[in-house]
């Protein structure tokens, strides 16, 4: 009698899979996932450019916006465009935060750009109560205010 195992057994009960997957389906999958991805996003942004300008046509006010000044009713008077105006006031707003530019000509008082400003507060720190006015003719940048020195605890 043979009790030792064989070295390959055969068990008709336990399959597998004779040959490996097919990576062409695979791929052709994945490009027709992009294509769709790509198809989707550029209608969607044809859509949303659509619905701005609708929106921009829609916020128009012509009977307004055509009257003559004198029948216009007197200051401060309804936006006409409210998106354009705020792109505009953005627009400005970047604008002055970005650039160099005159505040007070006579006072000596210009405007750096923001970036900057940060920089430089970095670099030479926020002024105290203790530190004298800046010098006639220095330039000082547009509202900073002087830092205030902390209280004194009631305490010590």
């Amino acid at each position: 009698m043979h009790t030792e195992p064989s070295r390959h057994p055969n068990n008709p009960e336990i399959r597998y899979e004779k040959t490996d997957a097919h990576v062409r389906p695979l791929y052709q999958f994945l490009f027709w996932i992009s294509v769709i991805t790509l198809l989707t996003a550029g209608i969607a942004m044809a859509i949303l450019k659509g619905l701005e300008s609708w929106r921009d046509k829609a916020s128009t006010r012509p009977a307004m916006a055509e009257a003559p000044e004198a029948m216009q009713p007197p200051a401060p008077r309804l936006q006409i465009q409210e998106p354009k105006d705020l792109a505009v006031f953005r627009k400005e707003e970047k604008e002055i935060l970005s650039t160099y530019g005159i505040v007070d000509r006579d006072k000596g008082i210009y405007r750096i750009p923001i970036e900057e400003a940060m920089k430089l507060t970095l670099e030479r720190g926020l002024p105290t109560v203790d530190d004298a006015a800046p010098a006639a003719g220095r330039s000082v940048v547009a509202g900073a205010a002087p830092a205030r020195e902390p209280a004194k605890a009631a305490h010590q």
